[in-house]
């Protein structure tokens, strides 16, 4: 895959290049949309982290707090909040993207959000009631909400790498099945 480039109309690309130590700064923030789906890869990152935290807890109970603390965040006030460089043009492209591609790529969050936000509600009663008791009950209830995030979040990661128009595939595979359709 081709190195992702920023998209920019004078924002934190810019005003970082004229800040001196461009170079890598530069880099950074150019790196951050990807050109297939003027999207940030980086937001994923939130859900990567509570996948990681629930398949964590069972093995490492202290985590607890973690979990119980993530919460939903939408793409603008991610990167509203966000310190990276390149996270103005990240919601310049965002706020750029066509309204369907938009709408899918939110869908999905928001099922990655219902399902994170389910498993957490689900972990909190485990814990309310159980505590540490049970510790396979808990092991069991966070594979499963584990493997079932990663799929939707795998879904996620391809509409972030490929784009629209792809259904997630690679460019070259979406190619040769509608050349294969013919």
């Amino acid at each position: 895959m081709a190195a992702p480039t920023m998209i920019s109309s004078g924002s934190d690309f810019e005003r970082a290049g004229a800040a001196g130590g461009a170079a890598p700064l530069n880099t950074r923030a150019s790196a951050l949309v990807n050109p297939a789906s003027r999207l940030a890869n980086d937001y994923l990152n939130l859900f990567n982290e509570i996948v990681m935290l629930i398949e964590q807890l069972p093995s490492m109970p202290e985590l607890i707090d973690d979990v119980f603390a993530w919460r939903p965040t939408t793409y603008q006030d991610y990167f509203t909040r966000s310190i990276l460089p390149g996270r103005g043009s990240a919601l310049e492209a965002y706020a750029a993207l066509s309204q369907t591609f938009r709408r899918d790529f939110e869908a999905i969050v928001e099922e990655l959000d219902r399902m994170a936000v389910g498993a957490i509600a689900a972990i909190r009663r485990h814990h309310k009631t159980k505590g540490n008791a049970e510790p396979n009950t808990r092991a069991g209830l966070c594979t499963r909400s584990g493997e079932k995030m990663r799929e939707v979040l795998d879904r996620a990661t391809k509409l972030v790498n490929y784009g629209p128009g792809t259904g997630g595939e690679a460019p070259q595979t979406n190619a040769d099945r509608l050349m294969l359709a013919n």
